[in-house]
C-alpha cells in the first residue's frame, strides 16, 4: 500500500511538472521587424500538445495574399509546410528532428525550448529573469555576436515571447492560454499537392 502511495505521488509530481515546463493548448500572435524592411512579418503559433502549427504570409509586403502554413508533429515525426497562393496548395514534406535552423528562418521563434548547441554554439542562460506581456521569462543569449552585441531570447515555459538582436525583433502581441481550436486544425488539407 505504502509503495503505491508513493508511485501515486510520483506520477502527481511528473504531471504537475510537465504541465508547468510546457502549456499544453496555446495560441500566440507575433511580429517581427528588421532594418531591412519597413514592413512587419505577422505569424501566428498554435500549440496542442505534440501538436504544432506555425502561419504567415509569404511575404511582408502589406497586399501579399500567399500563405504559408507549417504543420509539426513530434510524436509522428512529421513536418509539412504548405504555400498557398491563388488557390493552389503546394506541399514538401520532411522528417521533424527538432532541428530549428531551416524553420527559425521562415518562423523566428522557438517553440520547444531552446535548440541544443555544441560547445561554442550553445545559448547562455542569463540569471534571473524577466517579465514579457505579465509572464516570467527565462532569458537566453545567442552565442553569435554582431558588431559586439547578440540576440536575447525570453523564453515561457519552452515557448518564445519576446526575441532583441542587432537589427530585429520579434514580439508576441496576444497570448490566448485557453484557446478552442477546430477538430482539424492540426490537419494538413487534403487538397495540398505534394512535390517530392
Amino acid at each position: 500500500m505504502k509503495s503505491l502511495k508513493i508511485i501515486l505521488f510520483a506520477v502527481f509530481v511528473v504531471c504537475a511538472v510537465s504541465v508547468y515546463a510546457d502549456p499544453v493548448k496555446v495560441y500566440i500572435e507575433y511580429e517581427h521587424s528588421n532594418k531591412s524592411s519597413t514592413n512587419k512579418m505577422i505569424f501566428k503559433l498554435y500549440k496542442d500538445g505534440d501538436k504544432y502549427k506555425l502561419v504567415r504570409k509569404l511575404s511582408d509586403s502589406p497586399t501579399e495574399t500567399g500563405i504559408v502554413t507549417t504543420y509539426i508533429d513530434v510524436t509522428a515525426g512529421t513536418l509539412i509546410s504548405v504555400t498557398e497562393k491563388d488557390g493552389i496548395k503546394k506541399g514538401l514534406k520532411s522528417a521533424w528532428d527538432d532541428d530549428y535552423s531551416v524553420l527559425f528562418i521562415q518562423f523566428p521563434v522557438f517553440f520547444r525550448g531552446m535548440p541544443t548547441g555544441k560547445s561554442s554554439k550553445s545559448y547562455t542562460r542569463l540569471d534571473g529573469t524577466e517579465t514579457v506581456n505579465g509572464r516570467e521569462c527565462t532569458v537566453y543569449q545567442s552565442p553569435v555576436n554582431i558588431l559586439l552585441q547578440s540576440t536575447k531570447y525570453y523564453m515561457w515555459d519552452g515557448i518564445m515571447l519576446q526575441s532583441k538582436g542587432p537589427g530585429s525583433e520579434t514580439i508576441s502581441t496576444n497570448i490566448n492560454e485557453d484557446p478552442a481550436f477546430t477538430a482539424d486544425e492540426f490537419t494538413v488539407p487534403a487538397d495540398v499537392e505534394f512535390t517530392f
